[in-house]
Order: C-alpha cells, then sequence, then structure tokens
C-alpha cells in the first residue's frame, strides 16, 4: 500500500445538493478495492479544496445540479489558476447527464453522463494506469443493478436515505429523472436492504428514510403492477433488521396521487412512524397536467389528498408554478385545489417555481413569471404556517438559468 504522500488525491467538493450522490461514488469505490489508492478529501469551501490538494497530483471532482452552474464555473475557474495542470477536473451528476458538452465547455476535463458506479471506478483505474481516456465526456453505461453496489460508505461513515428504487415509468416533460435513469424500475432486494441497515445499526443509525421517485411503485415493473405485498416485505425486512423506526412516503420518498390507496397506506400506517405522506400533485390543471404528460389528473391529486388525511397521515402536497404555457386559468385552477385540500384534509403545501433543466423537453420553452395575486396568496398562506418550499428562491434560479443560457454556458437543447 502506498504512503499517503506517495498517493494521488481525489477530493469531492462536498455541498448540500450532492448529499445524496457522493456517498454512492464513495461506496461504489469501497467496493472496487480503490479507497487506498487515493488520499481521499471532502471539501466543503474552496480553501479546503486548495488545503487537500496542496501541491501534489490527484482529481477534484464535482457533482452539481443546473441551478449551481454560476458558483461551479466561478469555484473551478479560480481552482484552475490555482493549481494548474497537475489537477484533473472532472464533473458528473444531473447538470453533467442533461448538458455535457456544455459542463466540458465550462473548464472541466472530463464529464461523466449517466449513472456512474461503473464508470467512475473505472476511470480511477485508468487514470492509475496512466491510461485516462482521450474523450472528454464519458458516457454511462447499461443500467446499474442496484444491489451491485452499497448505497452508502461505511469507510467514511455517510449514510443518505437509502435508495430502494431508480427510474421512473412516466416521461413528465419538466423532470430529468426518467431521462438519467431511464423509464423501467429497479429496485433493491427487500433482503438486500437489509442487510444494509444491519451494518448502519452499530453506527447509531436506528431510524430508516427511502430514497425513490414514487415509493408506492417498489416491487413494480409496470404502471398496471401495484404490488403492495412487495411493499409490505420492505417493511418486514427493515423490522427484521433491527431499525427502530421506519420512514417512507416522506421525502425524499414522495408518492404519486394515481398510486395512492387505502390499502398501502394501511401498510404504511402499520409499519411505519411519519406523520406526512409527501403527494406530488404539481398543478390543480387538467388542462396543463395534460401538457406536463403526468399521467394522472386533479380529481386524482384530490381523492389521493382525501385518502391520505383518512388514514391518519397529513398530506403535504408539492405544486409547481410558472411552467411553459402555464395561464393565469391553470395559477386559479391550483390555488383553489390548494384551499380545498388545506381546508377539508388539513393538508399542507410545498410549492416550487417550475427549473428549466436541460435535456428535458420543456428546457427550450420560456417559463412564465407568476403573477402578484398568486404571489400573494402563496406568502399569506407561508406566514400562516401553512405553505412552504423555496419557490421565491427558485424564481431567482430560474432567471440565472436562463441567463448561463444566453450566456452560452448551458448548451444542451436536445433531450437526454
Amino acid at each position: 500500500m502506498l504512503s499517503s504522500r506517495d498517493r494521488p488525491f481525489l477530493v469531492f467538493r462536498r455541498s448540500w445538493p450532492n448529499r445524496y450522490t457522493l456517498p454512492v461514488l464513495l461506496g461504489s469505490m469501497e467496493k472496487e478495492g480503490l479507497t487506498d489508492s487515493f488520499s481521499v478529501f471532502m471539501a466543503k469551501t474552496i480553501e479546503e479544496v486548495l488545503q487537500a490538494a496542496g501541491s501534489g497530483e490527484g482529481i477534484l471532482c464535482f457533482s452539481f445540479m443546473t441551478p449551481h452552474v454560476g458558483q461551479v464555473k466561478e469555484e473551478l475557474q479560480r481552482l484552475k489558476n490555482i493549481l494548474g495542470g497537475k489537477v484533473l477536473f472532472i464533473a458528473g451528476g444531473p447538470h453533467a447527464t442533461g448538458d455535457p458538452e456544455g459542463a466540458h465547455g465550462l473548464g472541466f476535463d472530463f464529464v461523466f453522463r449517466g449513472e456512474a458506479e461503473e464508470t467512475f471506478p473505472l476511470f480511477l483505474r485508468q487514470y492509475l494506469a496512466n491510461r485516462i481516456p482521450s474523450a472528454p465526456i464519458i458516457q454511462g453505461g447499461a443500467p446499474v443493478a442496484l444491489e451491485k453496489y452499497p448505497p452508502f460508505s461505511l469507510r467514511y461513515q455517510l449514510y443518505p436515505p437509502l435508495e430502494i428504487s431508480r427510474g421512473c415509468l412516466y416521461a413528465c416533460t419538466f423532470c430529468q429523472t426518467p431521462r438519467i435513469f431511464g423509464r423501467s424500475l429497479r429496485h433493491r432486494h427487500p433482503e438486500n436492504v437489509a442487510d444494509f441497515l444491519r451494518q448502519t445499526l452499530p453506527r447509531g443509525y436506528l431510524q430508516t428514510f427511502f430514497r425513490s421517485p414514487n415509493a408506492l411503485a417498489y416491487g413494480a415493473r409496470s404502471l398496471q403492477n401495484f404490488d403492495p405485498g412487495a411493499i409490505e416485505g420492505l417493511f418486514m425486512a427493515c423490522r427484521e433488521s433491527g431499525v427502530q423506526g421506519i420512514h417512507f412516503g416522506c421525502y425524499p420518498s414522495e408518492v404519486r396521487p394515481d398510486w395512492v390507496n387505502p390499502e398501502v397506506l394501511g401498510l404504511i400506517k402499520k409499519y411505519c412512524r411519519n406523520k406526512t405522506v409527501v403527494l406530488g400533485a404539481q398543478s390543480g390543471s387538467d388542462r396543463l397536467l395534460a401538457k406536463l404528460r403526468r399521467g394522472h389528473t386533479t380529481e386524482q391529486n384530490f381523492l389521493a389528498s382525501q385518502w391520505i388525511r383518512q388514514a391518519g397521515f397529513r398530506p403535504h402536497v408539492d405544486f409547481v408554478f410558472g411552467f411553459p404555457e402555464e395561464s393565469l386559468e391553470d395559477r386559479r385552477l391550483s390555488l383553489r385545489l390548494m384551499e380545498r385540500m388545506i381546508g377539508e384534509h388539513g393538508a399542507k403545501i410545498h410549492a416550487h417555481t417550475y427549473l428549466p433543466l436541460p435535456g428535458t423537453p420543456l428546457f427550450e420553452k420560456g417559463p412564465t413569471i407568476l403573477d402578484a395575486d398568486t404571489k400573494n396568496v402563496l406568502r399569506y398562506w407561508q406566514g400562516k404556517k401553512i405553505l412552504d418550499g423555496w419557490w421565491e428562491e427558485q424564481a431567482v434560479m430560474t432567471r440565472s438559468i436562463l441567463e448561463w443560457k444566453d450566456q452560452g454556458w448551458i448548451l444542451s437543447s436536445r433531450e437526454i
């Protein structure tokens, strides 16, 4: 084994948005036996990056989302000016996948597109052998089997919510998920979940949260394949592992309204500790839902919220404003549905502003600007503590994304 002095460094630029990504990448390194080949650091600031890199040679890794392009570009330019040519700068994550050419244009030497549990360790081996690829964009291969890699990093004690499903059966026009991970579902087997949970118990992790684009699709393979038995099997395996609390159907394992029913809510009530269920309604306009290819109706939104309340949970309902081609009437319909959910179901609303994301069908269409009346209603409910979310901050992010696109920092005009 090389001493730390002789090993190249591998620095991950750690941030709140990539808190779920880095543990998985580190876990893939651990599985492939690569952690002792590098001096590994996780840096929360530029100063920590510079301290970790010193005057040595190595790799600096960024994983980021589109709203953070400006900050990443600024940091990258500063670091390249200081660290020079002895460092390779690599990028991955949702933005790099949606706009690989644009990410390369920001100044990265290599850009990873798609899932990286396999391509990232392979790249590290190539680096160690002085055989790095000639092409700057590294394309992910076949969809990764979730059970092949750990969902966290034991060595660095990073335990994000455990990913139980990957992919999405739908094709919402504003969302990157099905375009990054595919439109088929992959699930982590209950026993595999339980095995990893048992590894975290000695470290004090007695509660488990999950990560899924639609928690209620766990075990399903198609739109007609709802599987409550698979969900109960997951809960039973978690209990048998020794965890004291299961949290399912809450962030970051939200549910779609068209998959909600009293049977599955009864299972969540029986086995889980969460008091809320997060519901992705997105809009109260059937016209807009159809244009977005959501695959459900406003009636299903309302009925799901009602069933959640009747099962003893508080609905926490996502709504998005500012979609391209969104009309004032679409917004009024959303506000009316939100008001009904609040009044009849005791719901709490989680409000968003639409973010244009490269690689999605809506990216080239301009967002609509929220009118004063809509903003006033959202702020009123926010003051009453029955609405939360970063909708005002996201409005600023949307303007920044459009500016970066105009400046050529974001290039993608094609669907992933």
